[in-house]
């Protein structure tokens, strides 16, 4: 049985992932998120607030159950946040600690209780959904990019203390979807120019259709679901698919 673990699957990136997944067969999904939105016999959801550390707990039960060597295990670090869009300086110490959380802290906590998991399983495979962000400076992202920077750069850590250990059949990726119709783009574009300079830019994408479907990028992340061993780098743009 092939079990992926997928954070953020009301909408978007992690709901369009997840519905792909349910077409096929020996597939179950666990869905983690705030709310629910998809019904299918093959699909669990379970309620957490990544932005409350507490709510980790039932979600790390999830990878106790007696896995066999029969079994492929992937976790997909999809959930995150943009907002609040404003410079340093101007952010409360809530909006520090929440984007933080959602974006950083909890899917490392889910990455380092997924690889306790023993390696007598099939295989095991981590996305991280990263951002072309975390390689870029644009003003009102500081805590989104730098959150999103520090995540490729544990993912890379993680590669290399696998490969260090000889283990051929975990793999860790950070993968940026590109730009993608989703709520998050919604947000961005009703944000004002003092907090965010490029504002025109976004509202642009989205007048002229230059943006990505959830669907269209949900069918790169699969080829990689599909075939890890093809992609030898570790942090990279789905784009490149």
């Amino acid at each position: 049985m092939h079990y992926y673990f997928i954070t953020g699957t009301s909408f978007g990136l992690g709901k369009a992932i997840a519905e792909a997944l349910l077409q096929r067969e020996d597939v179950f999904v666990y869905g983690i998120s705030r709310t629910s939105s998809i019904s299918h016999n093959h699909y669990q959801h379970m309620f957490a607030d990544l932005g409350n550390p507490s709510q980790l707990s039932p979600i790390i039960e999830l990878f106790e159950a007696p896995f066999t060597n029969q079994d492929s295990l992937c976790l997909i670090n999809n959930a995150g946040m943009v907002d609040p869009i404003k410079y340093l300086g101007d952010f409360t110490a809530e909006d520090i600690s929440l984007l933080m959380h959602v974006n950083l802290i909890s899917p490392i906590q889910l990455m380092n209780a997924f690889l306790k998991i023993p390696h007598d399983v099939k295989r095991k495979l981590v996305i991280n959904v990263s951002s072309g962000a975390a390689s870029k400076v644009t003003d009102g992202w500081s805590l989104y990019g730098s959150s999103k920077a520090a995540l490729d750069h544990a993912s890379r850590h993680a590669a290399k203390e696998i490969e260090l250990n000889g283990m051929a059949n975990i793999y860790i990726f950070s993968v940026a979807p590109g730009v993608i119709d989703t709520h998050m783009q919604a947000k961005i574009r009703t944000v004002s120019k003092h907090s965010f300079s490029m504002v025109d830019r976004f509202i642009d994408l989205h007048k002229t259709n230059a943006l990505d479907t959830p669907e269209q990028v949900a069918q790169k992340y699969l080829k990689i679901l599909d075939a890890p061993q093809e992609f030898p780098n570790v942090v990279f743009s789905a784009r490149e698919i």
